[in-house]
Order: structure tokens, then sequence, then C-alpha cells
């Protein structure tokens, strides 16, 4: 595993995912989304699934206005490149959810790792947040 951090901006995944949905377009939202809650389970949620999952959520709270704390100005813009196009798309916050859902639950590498942490609890912060945010 590369690079990781409770930042979305900290996460080798999350920044790879990012570089894909800026080149692809808020069809790459969709896809992750849906890709990790349809993981049932009582199957494995790796690890780039699952942050791929976690940063469209984000994109998906950005999008509609509901920021993290403590964002930049270039990050907010790569968020939100799309932003117009993910506000369209029926459903999303809703689909976010769901993959928010799986992604802390068992079966979910990503979660594993947060909570053999040493930052179990602001990860637990930030999913939360993240949750909250996207309503």
């Amino acid at each position: 595993m590369g690079a990781s951090g409770i930042s979305v901006f900290q996460d080798d995944a999350s920044l790879d995912w990012l570089d894909d949905y800026v080149s692809s377009g808020a069809g790459a939202v969709a896809s992750a989304l849906d890709g990790a809650a349809a993981v049932p389970v009582t199957e494995y949620l790796d690890h780039h699934q699952g942050a791929a999952a976690r940063t469209a959520a984000e994109v998906v709270a950005t999008a509609n206005g509901d920021l993290p704390d403590e964002i930049t100005q270039d990050q907010l813009a790569t968020l939100n490149t799309h932003g117009s196009d993910v506000r369209a798309m029926a459903g999303l916050k809703s689909r976010a959810k769901a993959a928010l859902d799986r992604l802390i639950s068992e079966n979910s590498e990503l979660h594993e790792l947060w909570m053999e942490s040493d930052d179990q609890a602001r990860w637990v912060a930030a999913m939360n947040d993240l949750r909250r945010r996207l309503g």
C-alpha cells in the first residue's frame, strides 16, 4: 500500500482515482459508488475500490456545497472539476451513502487498515463527517 492519510489528498489510491475522475468525467463517480455498494458484505472490498468510493463520495458532498474541513482552493477545484455534471446525476447522494456504508462495514480492506491504526478515531470521525455532509 502506498501513502495513506485521513484526507483523500493524502492517499495514493484516492489521488489516482481523482486523476481518472478529472480526465474521464462524472461517470467515474457513479461507477466508483455503484461498484463499491454492489460488493456484498460476504465478499472483500479491496483498498483501491474502497478509496475510489470514499473519494467519489467526497466529490458528491463537495459538488453539493458541503465541503470538508481544511481544503485548499486547488483541492476544491479538483473535487469540483465536474461538479455541475455530478449535481445533475439522479440519486447520487443516496448512492454515495450506500457506498460509504459498504466501505465502513466488515470485509472492507480500507476499514480494516484504519481500525488497526493509531489514527482510528480520526478516521472514524472523518467518515462520520462525510456521512453527515452527504445528508
